[in-house]
């Protein structure tokens, strides 16, 4: 009986614990980059908003900075296609890593946040952008109105203004939470 008692049986080892410390440094610094350059975009969209309602320029004249210096069929709608297609790629990318972090880090309420504000509402503006490009090619440029400008009868200046900021919104609201996490903003 000695002998069979000589082997100690193997313990099966504990799953490693999961990492809710926050974001590792790679995925912090490519969300500092999604934050900053929708930050941004948005302000081309302020731009664009001030060129139609203060300046007068007509809407299909307006269009940001880089839009007169990046247009192809004559129109900027390619540069956003292509822009909007890479941030919601981005947004994509950032659910499983703030998913681990929650709700450690974020809270579930501003993770769902993230989900609706951002991912959810670019998934739709890709929506309207496909329509958008969709009448480009059609028109061989502008006109080109997308979902929400001709159901709503919405200035397209202002509907894509309203869909950057709610879409930044989310995005924003999760990367101060882990800013705050990480202790920037507290005092010394």
């Amino acid at each position: 009986m000695q002998k069979l008692l000589t082997h100690r049986p193997a313990m099966a080892a504990a799953p490693p614990a999961r990492d809710t410390s926050g974001l590792s440094e790679p995925v912090f610094y490519f969300m500092t980059a999604v934050v900053v350059i929708q930050g941004g975009h948005l302000v081309e969209h302020f731009v664009q908003a001030l060129q139609v309602f203060v300046l007068g320029v007509p809407e299909d004249d307006a269009l940001g900075l880089l839009g007169y210096v990046l247009q192809f069929n004559g129109t900027e709608e390619w540069l956003h296609l292509g822009y909007n297609t890479l941030y919601l790629l981005s947004l994509y990318a950032l659910i499983l890593p703030l998913w681990h972090i929650t709700p450690e880090v974020i809270t579930k309420r501003a993770f769902w946040i993230f989900i609706t504000a951002s991912v959810w509402i670019e998934s739709w503006h890709m929506v309207e952008h496909g329509v958008i490009i969709s009448n480009v090619i059609a028109n061989g440029g502008c006109p080109c109105p997308g979902i929400g400008d001709a159901a709503l009868g919405l200035s397209d200046t202002i509907l894509h203004l309203v869909y950057n900021l709610v879409a930044y919104i989310g995005i924003a609201y999760a990367y101060v939470l882990i800013l705050r996490h990480r202790g920037y903003g507290r005092s010394r």
